[in-house]
């Protein structure tokens, strides 16, 4: 039988996780993964469609107490415990319970630059002990799974900055003191493993995975003259 490559084994891997969490959160759950430059690579909702909406219609990420207790700690806590811990100035908690978010828990796991996350919500009652343990062991796995596909080696990194900051292949050579047959082998490498077509967009997917800033400056800061980046070959 033939092997999936490693992308589409940990897509695999990662949606049979979310179907477990599905079945352990069934009034729904947000999974977000390795969050970097204020986002997460990858972002699954499964809470009421209305709820979704209201949430981003609104921009109640900006103070959402759920996610500003991820983003400081790692572990877990009830949402009734989370209300009397965290302000909640755009009272969030509470227009989520008028569209029956009532019972739930937030989770994180991960180093602070690189944090995932679960938010989950039951229908009737607070989450078990036992729930707790599965979602937890859940989420270090699907943060284990998607850190280990979306790595990119710093060598190949640089490539895509500078081709990022506008350098031509020439001007990139330059910069990173490489020929050009070397350069061509690192963007090629970079693409396959972020499965790009082309450089851009390989260099937005590394945006989107945290890998890049979106604003390099290893052209710059060299004081070179950026330019169209040529066609890849």
């Amino acid at each position: 039988m033939t092997s999936l490559p490693q992308s589409q084994a940990a897509t695999a891997d990662l949606e049979e996780i979310e179907e477990a969490l599905a079945r352990l959160a069934p009034r729904g759950f947000t999974l977000g993964l390795h969050i970097r430059y204020s986002r997460p690579v990858r972002r699954v909702s499964t809470y009421p469609s209305q709820w979704i909406q209201t949430y981003t219609q609104r921009n109640l990420g900006v103070g959402d107490p759920m996610m500003i207790w991820c983003v400081m700690n790692q572990g877990s806590i009830a949402w009734h415990e989370l209300i009397r811990q965290m302000p909640d100035p755009l009272d969030v908690m509470g227009q989520a319970r008028a569209h029956g978010l009532v019972y739930g828990a937030a989770l994180a796991w991960g180093p602070a630059e690189s944090r995932s996350y679960i938010g989950a919500a039951h229908p009737d009652r607070d989450f078990t002990a036992t729930e707790i343990a599965r979602m937890a062991a859940l989420l270090r796995k699907a943060h284990d799974l998607l850190d280990r596909d979306t790595a990119l080696r710093p060598i190949l990194v640089a490539a895509l900055e500078a081709i990022a900051c506008g350098m031509t292949y020439d001007q990139a050579c330059e910069a990173l003191g490489i020929s050009r047959t070397a350069l061509r082998y690192r963007l090629r490498m970079a693409r396959e493993v972020l499965g790009a077509e082309d450089n851009p967009q390989a260099v937005r997917k590394a945006i989107d995975a945290g890998l890049l800033n979106g604003v390099s400056l290893s052209g710059l800061s060299k004081g070179l003259p950026t330019g169209p980046a040529d066609s890849p070959d």
